[in-house]
C-alpha cells in the first residue's frame, strides 16, 4: 500500500506543476487597465481592459474603430462567492498596431437594442510607442 501511496504522488506531482504554470503566467504579463487609466504600451503588445458589467442584463462593452490599436477578444470574469446575476468584469484584449496616440472609445450597450444610446461610455488615452 504504501508503494501505491508512493507512485500515485509521485506521478501527480509533476503534473500538478505542470498545471499551475500553463496559461496563468502568460496571463499576469499582459497589462490591465481599469476606468480612468490612460493606456502607454509598445506597438505589438497584447492588453486587457477591465471593466465592471453584468451580462445577464444583456449589456455588454464594446469598442469603436480605434487607429492605434486593434480588438482581439472579450470575456466575463466572475466573483467566485458573487450570486448569480451579480456584476463581475468583462475584459477585453486589444493589441496595439500602429505608433501614435488616440482615444479609445468603449460603450455599454445591448446589441438588440438598435439606435438606442449605450447606458454607459469609456474612454480611454491610448499612446502606442
Amino acid at each position: 500500500m504504501r508503494r501505491f501511496f508512493v507512485f500515485v504522488v509521485a506521478l501527480a506531482l509533476p503534473l500538478a506543476a505542470v498545471a499551475c504554470s500553463s496559461s496563468s503566467d502568460a496571463e499576469k504579463s499582459v497589462p490591465v487597465f481599469h476606468e480612468g487609466d490612460a493606456i502607454k504600451v509598445g506597438n505589438g503588445t497584447t492588453f486587457v481592459v477591465a471593466l465592471s458589467a453584468n451580462p445577464s442584463t444583456g449589456y455588454s462593452w464594446s469598442a469603436g474603430d480605434n487607429p492605434n490599436v486593434t480588438y482581439v477578444s472579450s470575456k466575463q470574469v466572475d466573483t467566485p462567492s458573487a450570486p448569480p446575476g451579480a456584476s463581475g468584469e468583462q475584459q477585453l484584449t486589444f493589441k496595439a498596431t500602429k505608433t501614435g496616440h488616440s482615444t479609445l472609445d468603449l460603450a455599454y450597450a445591448r446589441s438588440f437594442e438598435k439606435g438606442v444610446p449605450p447606458a454607459e461610455t469609456a474612454s480611454f488615452d491610448v499612446t502606442v510607442t
